[in-house]
């Protein structure tokens, strides 16, 4: 399992910090909860986060094409 800072995540995906912290309240949100990991600082488990993602982008596809 590989864990990645905040900033490494920022810097992975190329996000704006407040992109990074509405992703994450979005996260926190959802089936994939479990991504994120808070104690003292914010820690992401970046398989999971990945499942996140992908989710995120089917769900934005099929509203897009009226499925939803």
């Amino acid at each position: 399992m590989t864990l990645l800072t905040a900033e490494e995540v920022m810097d992975k995906y190329h996000y704006k910090k407040s992109t990074f912290y509405e992703r994450r309240k979005e996260c926190l949100l959802s089936d994939y909860q479990d991504a994120v990991i808070i104690d003292g600082k914010t820690l992401i488990k970046e398989s999971r986060w990945d499942e996140f993602i992908e989710s995120r982008s089917e769900n934005k596809k099929r509203k897009l094409m009226g499925i939803d």
